[in-house]
């Protein structure tokens, strides 16, 4: 018993360190908001180039020194694979990070310091291995390019080693590795700079958030304790308006058309104001850098879900359009405040697109399996151009006036930092469909 109840911990404590490592390695391969695109660009710039300039050479450059066709294609191949990474298995998408990170070393240091070792007299190959390691700084920060060089220069002096039992390093090396540290140094202060404009525009747009927030707290809080007032005093004088009207004709008459709708207005701004504060809240949430941590407690998907609908303050005909079934009921380790702040995300969003499309509901169904639970979101509204679908997850990416950018990312940091994930698969004009995975809780 002793020995299975070591191993089921090791297995847990391997699985926490592995999605740990994965979350650091997708933080530390880029700084910007576009890192999907980057990882295609950079796809189908394998796809083109390295084959590509083997036939340039071939056909229109006299051929000079050593060439490697395969190596070539390999790489090739391997950049199609990472461009057709969004049809990976959904087990194999989590290792997209220390995937790219691998084909970085082939692709670049390992590539030219391999070919520059078996040209060690070719200026050709000295110039292409300064603009590999270009690349290289240009799409990691300058201390990930560091060790992907050192990584790299080492694997492809040991392979050269052991294929061709030589790796003759060119003449004067270190006059030429001196030449190239001084663009390398600009180009990584570049990047560092690029990175440190991106974190200021980001740190700018949660003050400016922050600051418009609480200039609309302020007049929000007025009408809702003038709401209050209302709702408890305007009955009142409602119903002492009708008695007169009836007993004296000298008093102004108001059809009851008009006076019984007026009982309803403090209601209706109580709704409204809460529902901007509840806008408000979500979005400065959604603003905020990812915790290191999240607290995490048990409770169940339909407390949290029904919870949630109750707090949105939804109108009568937005509750219509919602259809919750919730058959199977799931314990669940999460954040309640948080994940409460993910369900008004998906919300307004499906709200805003049903209502734009002039059609559809929102379907909120759960589904048991043997490791991971899930929520399903599911609208059947506007639908999401598959041009934009790959990165509506990414950080500040809104290609629409209606979204920041910041709401999606928001729900995939919430559900990773519980230990589970979100996807979204849609088809436009027809529906959008996100799944919230959730692991399994065992008593």
């Amino acid at each position: 018993m002793f020995y299975v109840v070591n191993i089921v911990f090791l297995n847990k404590a391997l699985l926490v360190m592995r999605e740990k490592f994965l979350s650091f390695l997708k933080n530390r391969l880029t700084a910007t908001k576009e890192i999907d695109q980057n990882l295609t660009i950079f796809g189908i710039f394998l796809i083109i180039a390295y084959p590509g300039f083997y036939l340039i050479n071939s056909l229109f450059v006299t051929p000079e020194g050593y060439e490697n066709l395969s190596l070539r294609i390999s790489i090739g191949l391997l950049g199609g694979i990472l461009c057709l990474r969004r049809f990976w298995a959904e087990q194999f998408k989590k290792l997209v990070p220390i995937y790219m990170y691998l084909l970085l070393i082939y692709a670049l240091p390992f590539f030219f310091f391999f070919m520059l070792f078996h040209n060690p007299t070719s200026n050709l190959w000295q110039l292409n291995t300064l603009v590999g390691l270009f690349l290289l700084f240009l799409f990691v920060s300058w201390v990930d390019a560091i060790i992907l060089t050192l990584v790299g220069y080492a694997a492809a002096y040991y392979t050269s080693f052991l294929v061709f039992r030589d790796a003759q390093l060119p003449p004067d090396f270190f006059k030429l590795l001196i030449i190239y540290i001084s663009p390398l140094v600009y180009i990584s202060l570049f990047s560092n700079q690029k990175e440190y404009i991106q974190k200021e525009k980001q740190k700018s747009l949660r003050m400016q958030a922050g600051a418009i927030a609480h200039e609309m707290r302020t007049p929000l809080a007025a009408i809702r304790h003038m709401a209050t007032g209302l709702k408890m005093h305007l009955p009142t004088l409602i119903t002492a308006q009708q008695n007169l009207q009836e007993k004296d004709e000298s008093i102004p008459y108001i059809n009851d058309a008009i006076l019984e709708p007026l009982k309803l207005i403090p209601t209706e701004l109580e709704r409204v104001s809460r529902s901007a504060f509840t806008v408000i809240d979500t979005l400065l949430l959604n603003l905020q850098d990812a915790p290191s941590k999240i607290v995490l407690e048990k409770c169940s998907i339909l407390d949290c879900v029904e919870t949630s609908l109750q707090a949105y303050s939804l109108t009568d005909e937005e509750k219509d359009l919602i259809l919750l079934e919730i058959v199977e009921n799931f314990e669940l380790q999460t954040n309640p405040h948080l994940l409460k702040h993910v369900f008004f995300n998906l919300l307004k969003n499906s709200l805003h697109y049903v209502k734009a499309a002039g059609k559809g509901r929102i379907f909120i169904w759960t589904e048991k399996g043997e490791k991971f639970n899930r929520l399903h979101f599911k609208d059947t509204g506007k639908g999401i151009p598959p041009s934009i679908l790959p990165y509506i997850f990414n950080q500040f990416y809104s290609r629409t006036d209606h979204g920041t950018g910041v709401g999606l990312a928001f729900c995939k940091m919430v559900l990773q930092k519980s230990g589970g994930d979100i996807t979204c698969e849609s088809v436009e004009g027809e529906f959008t469909h996100f799944t919230l995975s959730f692991p399994v809780v065992n008593e």
